[in-house]
Formats: structure tokens, sequence, C-alpha cells
């Protein structure tokens, strides 16, 4: 039969591949596929790869930590072996920069009768307030972080100890370079009791109650009939101070006063909280129209409104006095309101005032 292109209706037929055209036109598309695919697969690793030669700059910070350490450890597995894994990140409670010590500040307001110090040694509040009718005081508060020494000290007028030396406290504190002082138990006003002063031992007569100062804050009242003084230092006796009389022990009032000075008058006195901090009271008096002063029972029960536990009656009358930042914050009752000359002062030293 004659093959021909054209059907019986006279249309052409539609053409056929032959069985070789057909893996000829085959091998031809798989020879240009994997031409491209090697083409295109080359372009894109050099592209990729074009920017690892170049020195790309890296941020100040890391967005966040262990991101450099991972950088840096990645070529590492392209140079053949084990990846090397990237290193721990620091623990930020051990690389976080040590807290800042609190800010040093001081304030002033006479005016309102408002003083204070704040540092990381030691913290010092002080109020003027009337602890009754008529009655002007000025009282300071004095605390310092657990385990470290009190930063309360004593001082000799002239830095000597002697009878016969006087100064102002004011005068001492401005010498001692004091931020704050009181006056002291006036020492060289009489000749016996038990006097420590700065851990060394300077009179042994035995002759009333004395107050004990320790290196850690502590404050003891102690008879100085029988005290062994030896013991003591050993135990940390830093200051001893012989004026008295006891105000509060153990929290208690004494039942009996023995003082020279009756009636109402200048005080001044030092005593101590449960928590360990200090309490400094200095109470004007003999100032008509101003401030008459307390007799010795009305500074005891005064001194435990305070919250003290223990405290003791220094040096009264024209001795009475309290600086602050080299002024005198109390109103003394001597001659032109400046207070008695005396041998001794207790102090508070600060980086911010130079003697």
């Amino acid at each position: 039969m004659l093959k021909t292109n054209f059907t019986p209706f006279g249309r052409r037929k539609q053409s056929r591949l032959s069985i070789q055209q057909l893996y000829a036109l085959g091998l031809s598309l798989f020879f240009i596929g994997a031409f491209l695919f090697a083409t295109l697969r080359y372009m894109l690793v050099f592209d990729l790869q074009a920017p690892l030669g170049q020195n790309v700059p890296l941020l100040a910070e890391p967005l966040l930590p262990g991101v450099v350490q991972a950088q840096a450890a990645a070529p590492s597995a392209q140079q053949g072996g084990l990846p090397t894994p990237p290193a721990p990140s620091a623990d930020p409670a051990a690389t976080a920069p040590p807290s800042p010590k609190p800010e040093t500040t001081l304030t002033e307001d006479a005016e309102n009768g408002l003083w204070s110090y704040e540092s990381a040694e030691f913290s010092l509040q002080i109020r003027r307030e009337a602890p009754k009718e008529g009655v002007v005081a000025t009282v300071a508060l004095l605390s310092w972080p657990e385990g470290a020494l009190c930063p309360l000290q004593s001082a000799f007028a002239g830095g000597s100890y002697a009878r016969n030396l006087h100064y102002r406290t004011s005068e001492i504190a401005k010498t001692e370079g004091a931020l704050f002082a009181i006056n002291g138990d006036y020492y060289g006003f009489r000749g016996d009791g038990i006097i420590v002063r700065g851990g060394a031992l300077y009179r042994e007569k035995p002759a009333r109650d004395m107050l004990c100062l320790f290196a850690d804050g502590s404050l003891e009242i102690l008879p100085e009939q029988g005290a062994d003084v030896e013991a003591l230092l050993g135990r940390g006796l830093r200051d001893s101070f012989s004026f008295g009389p006891a105000l509060v022990v153990n929290g208690a009032l004494p039942e009996s006063f023995i003082t020279d000075v009756s009636g109402a008058n200048p005080r001044t006195a030092l005593g101590q909280k449960a928590d360990g901090s200090l309490v400094f009271v200095v109470v004007d008096g003999r100032l008509q129209g101003f401030s008459s002063g307390l007799n010795i029972r009305d500074l005891a029960a005064y001194m435990q409104s305070l919250g003290c536990v223990t405290a003791y009656n220094l040096d009264g009358g024209m001795t009475s006095c309290m600086v602050f930042n080299g002024q005198t914050i109390s109103r003394p009752c001597g001659a032109g309101n400046r207070e008695r000359p005396l041998s001794d002062i207790l102090l508070v030293k600060s980086p911010l005032i130079q003697p």
C-alpha cells in the first residue's frame, strides 16, 4: 500500500518521530540541562564565597552573647576535620562590672534643723527637736555596714594627753578634720577614773562607772572598781569615758542617779540602739527664752524614748556642744554662745573634710 502524508479527506497527517529521533532529542535535552545546572551552581557558589575574602566590619558590640565566638569558629569547619564548637558565653554575673559605691552626699538645712551625710562607709542623720516644752535638743544617729569598724573616734586637745591642755570642741574638730563631733568627758578636769583612748591606757584610778566603746562600735557600762583593763583591751576596747551617771542599762532606767549637777542644765549623752547604731544627744540649756535644759532623770527618759538600750551621760553645762561640717549646730551657753574649752572630744571623720 502506498504511504502518503495526506488523509483520505485531503488533510495533512501529523508527523511522528521515529524511535531514533526521540532518543536523540532526549539525549540532547539531558546534556543541555546538565550544562545549565553546572554553570548556575558555579555562579552561585562564586557569589556566596566571594565576600569571605573581604574585610567585613563587625558590630561594635554583638547583638547576642556568643555571636562573635560562633562566627570565629565557622571557618574551621571548611578546613576539614571536626568543626570547633563555639566558646560558651561568659557568665553575666562573673563578667558584670562591680556595683558602684553609693555616692557620697552631704546636706545642710540649718533653718529646719536637718543635717545628713551618706557614704559607703557610714550614714549620719541629725535633727533638731524638742524633747519637752521649752527645751531644744540636737540628736544625731550614726550607722555603718555590718562587720565594718565603727567610724567613731576620740581625740585629745592639742593631740596629746594632758590635764592642763584645753581647746574648744569646734577647734579640736577643725584640727582633726572631723565631719562630726561632740564634747567628751573632760578627763582633764579630774585626776581619777580609767582613761583609755585609741586602745592605749592613760589612767587607771577607779572611781565610778565608765562607758566602754569597743572597736566594733558596741557600748558597755561597767564599774571601774575591779575592771580588768587588760582583758577589756583584749576584747577590743578602744575608748573609755569616766563621767556618768549611767542613763539606760539593758534598756531600763536605773532606780537612782548619782550626779553632782542636778536640775535643768545643758547635757551631752551617748547611747546605743538595739541594732547597734549610735545616738548622740546635746541638749541646750541655761538659755532663757530658747531652752532651759533637762535634769538627769528627764535626760535618761529621753534617751530611752529614742530607742537606746544603753546610754551614758558625758560632761555637760557650758561644755555641751555638737559640731557638723565645721559649724557648731547646737547652741552652747558659754560666753558669746561659745562652748567651754576642754581636753577631749568624740568625732567622726570624712574624706570630704580636710584638717
